[in-house]
């Protein structure tokens, strides 16, 4: 099983360090995510991408607009509840219970936002309009805004090939493909320190992500948070201030990058259903 090419936090250094502690602290999480740790292998494209769409983290507007286009657009139907005695049967603990909570609450934190900052950096990257000369849309977020409160450390993803065979295999059912690469989400790298707890969710989870209409539904609450970059795009700073400072990448590099966007809009509404699915069949906290 191929993994997706990424610069991990421990592995980054200078500039790229800087932006990893502000992406952390404009996202409330922990971690950086994904899609920013694979634009980091090009050079200066993280570099750019995030100086693009900084302004509008800041301010709290591509927060605030992402997370209310997801909580009212995620209405899937509840998984059967499971108790503290089946969680412990399946061999999660108490400790272990906390960190799947926590886990869970990260993602469906995270994704949405990543939906929106890879639609602002794909219609860029597509040759839309810089912001100044977008129309201004009137919204303009709150200079006084502030994240929320990081949730705390997440576990380490599992390395997929050190994992045995029959586990390997199991966890090939939240996979999707990128050109001949096989991705598996973080969510999911990170639960399968539970093994017992996946082999419970995976029969469960796997049938919905195969389901067309689940799909559908991702899709739809895809298109509703990229719907707003125009929004967004219209409201950063004029003129971008890494547009000077920072070329765009290479034309050779963009139909890489367009094809990592493609991959995270698949993946990303999927964090949000299927963490607040995961969420809602945990015990009460």
């Amino acid at each position: 099983m191929a993994a997706f090419a990424e610069l991990t936090q421990q592995q980054v250094s200078g500039e790229l360090a800087r932006i990893y502690v502000e992406i952390c602290d404009a996202y409330g999480a922990p971690y950086v995510s994904s899609l920013q740790r694979h634009f980091a292998t090009y050079p200066g494209v993280l570099q750019w991408a995030w100086g693009v769409v900084a302004p509008g983290f800041h301010n709290g507007l591509i927060q605030q607009t992402a997370w209310r286009i997801a909580r009212n657009a995620n209405q899937e139907q509840a998984l059967d509840a499971l108790s503290a005695e089946q969680l412990r049967d399946l061999g999660v603990d108490e400790a272990g219970e906390r960190t799947i909570r926590n886990v869970c609450e990260n993602f469906v934190r995270v994704a949405p936002l990543n939906l929106l900052f890879a639609g602002c950096i794909r219609a860029l990257l597509e040759g839309a309009a810089l912001a100044e000369n977008v129309p201004a849309s009137g919204e303009t977020g709150d200079p006084d805004w502030r994240a929320p409160t990081p949730l705390p450390p997440l576990p380490a993803m599992c390395d997929l090939a050190r994992l045995p065979a029959p586990q390997r295999a199991l966890m090939d059912t939240f996979s999707t493909r990128m050109g001949d690469q096989v991705f598996v989400p973080g969510l999911y790298r990170m639960l399968a320190h539970w093994p017992g707890y996946v082999q419970h969710i995976a029969p469960i989870i796997g049938p919905r992500l195969a389901d067309a209409g689940f799909r559908q539904r991702g899709e739809h609450l895809a298109q509703q948070i990229v719907d707003a970059v125009p929004m967004i795009m219209a409201a950063l700073p004029k003129p971008l201030p890494s547009s000077a400072s920072l070329p765009a990448p290479d034309q050779r590099l963009r139909p890489a990058l367009l094809d990592a966007i493609a991959t995270y809009r698949r993946s990303s509404p999927e964090m949000v259903m299927v963490g607040s699915l995961l969420l809602q069949q945990l015990p009460a906290a």
